[in-house]
């Protein structure tokens, strides 16, 4: 299903994707899935299923749109979404739960920095499997 030359990318993409989404299920759980050993938890807000949603179009449907030339141009888009959108929630997270002084510390290990990277990995992937479809830009 997968082109030999196009697999590696496509995987990684895929196991970042996989990564993201059981990160975000731990950290939040949306309201349908159990808390973990019968432990009461307070109802999950609605906001939660946005990443959850992303991240399950990441992990189940983007490598099959990569994997074509007729889709690989609308799984870039979608995945520049994902990675604005992505980026914006996680670091709107890291400002509006910020506490202690602004040190570098604190900005490189106490926020959601090093989520918006591995996020960010995704984006010269995408190029990558672009550019095996369309080597001269045609797109």
């Amino acid at each position: 299903m997968f082109k030999k030359g196009i697999r590696a990318p496509i995987l990684t993409f895929f196991l970042i994707s996989a990564g993201g989404l059981l990160l975000h299920l731990r950290i939040h759980t949306p309201g349908l899935l159990q808390a973990p050993l019968g432990i009461s938890q307070a109802p999950a807000p609605s906001i939660n299923w946005i990443p959850v949603a992303f991240g399950l179009v990441g992990t189940f449907v983007l490598p099959f749109l990569f994997s074509d030339k007729r889709t690989v141009v609308w799984a870039v888009v979608v995945t520049w979404l994902a990675v604005v959108v992505g980026t914006a929630g996680m670091a709107h997270y890291s400002i509006t739960h910020w506490q202690g002084p602004v040190t570098w510390d604190a900005l490189l290990l106490r926020t959601t920095l090093a989520d918006i990277s591995i996020l960010a990995a995704k984006l010269p992937l995408a190029y990558i499997i672009l550019r095996h479809f369309y080597p001269k830009g045609q797109a």
